[in-house]
């Protein structure tokens, strides 16, 4: 089957659910192709060098990236190793164990994905996103903060979600355009519950974790095949008590310094080789490239779930006001 995410084509004898279908009428080799390999197989040498290395709150690996005479490793601790070739066009993944194919979907779609984008030259943004009336608005900042929530809210209101945490981001006649990824957020389950969702339409994502993946059952394919004007990213902080300073009751959306932008954004990107200079000069030229075209906002959430409708009309307002 073919599926499509980010604008890339992806083939996959497994089924991707998750994905919308790639266009049947569509000619020529899939951009991406994927397989998953027996657990028995070895996938590769053991690493003496990562380039990359992500870790948990707690300080366990996650996340890490090697190189390899055939391209990269990405290791997901203790769930499965991805093989990435050096063009990007192929993926393996040799499950550590007996995992589910869920789990290893989302390790896929969600993890690895990412970092072949950047490895074919294309960035992303750790944003999720929602289509508005003027264009499509970001929402960047850390795990938690509230990303898929605020755009599951949209969503509920009647506004497509075209990404959830990988935002591909290209510059099309002087104007950033953004690359819809798929139509489904990851929530906790307070945040399903906040938002009346319940059990409808929310699947498990993965083994490991408790998060639901909800998919809205009216996405039109066909927003999935456009790039769309980003008109606006919003830096999300969440106040809660015992913070530093005062925690907001009410949504504050406040302009953000060019350089403050800047290291926001950079920090936001994906990253599959840490010690690629020639991908970091390129990854900052692109930062510069958003924020002179794209305004950026610092907005902070009132710890309270029950405000995600004044959430949205102060986003409206702000958009309305330029």
């Amino acid at each position: 089957m073919r599926y499509r995410i980010c604008g890339l084509t992806v083939g996959s004898d497994s089924p991707l659910p998750e994905l919308p279908l790639a266009d049947k009428n569509q000619n020529g080799q899939a951009d991406v192709r994927f397989r998953v390999r027996e657990a028995s197989e070895r996938a590769a040498p053991e690493p003496r060098n990562w380039v990359t290395s992500d870790a948990l709150d707690n300080g366990q690996p996650w996340l890490s990236c090697a190189r390899t005479d055939a391209g990269y490793l990405v290791r997901v601790h203790d769930l499965a190793d991805f093989l990435i070739d050096t063009a990007g066009r192929e993926v393996s993944c040799v499950p550590h164990s007996e995992i589910s194919a869920r789990t290893l979907r989302h390790l896929f779609i969600d993890q690895v994905i990412p970092l072949v984008l950047n490895l074919r030259g294309q960035d992303a943004l750790h944003a999720t996103s929602a289509l508005l009336a003027p264009g499509l608005c970001a929402f960047v900042g850390p795990s938690g903060v509230g990303k898929s929530t605020l755009a599951a809210a949209f969503q509920l209101a009647g506004f497509p979600v075209l990404s959830d945490d990988c935002l591909a981001v290209k510059e099309e006649n002087g104007q950033m355009f953004a690359i819809p990824a798929y139509p489904g957020v990851r929530l906790w389950e307070d945040s399903v519950a906040a938002l009346g969702r319940g059990d409808s339409g929310a699947i498990p994502v993965a083994d490991y974790t408790p998060k639901r993946r909800v998919i809205a059952p009216d996405s039109s394919d066909e927003i999935f095949w456009r790039n769309w004007p980003l008109v606006r990213i919003y830096a999300l902080v969440r106040q809660v008590a015992g913070d530093s300073g005062e925690a907001v009751e009410s949504p504050l959306i406040e302009p953000m310094p060019r350089g403050t932008a800047f290291l926001e954004l950079v920090a936001s990107l994906f990253r599959l080789d840490s010690t690629d200079r020639v991908m970091l000069e390129r990854q900052f030229r692109f930062v510069e490239k958003i924020i002179s075209q794209v305004p950026v906002r610092r907005l902070k959430l009132p710890d309270d779930l029950a405000l995600l409708p004044a959430v949205r009309d102060a986003i409206a307002a702000d958009l309305k006001a330029g």
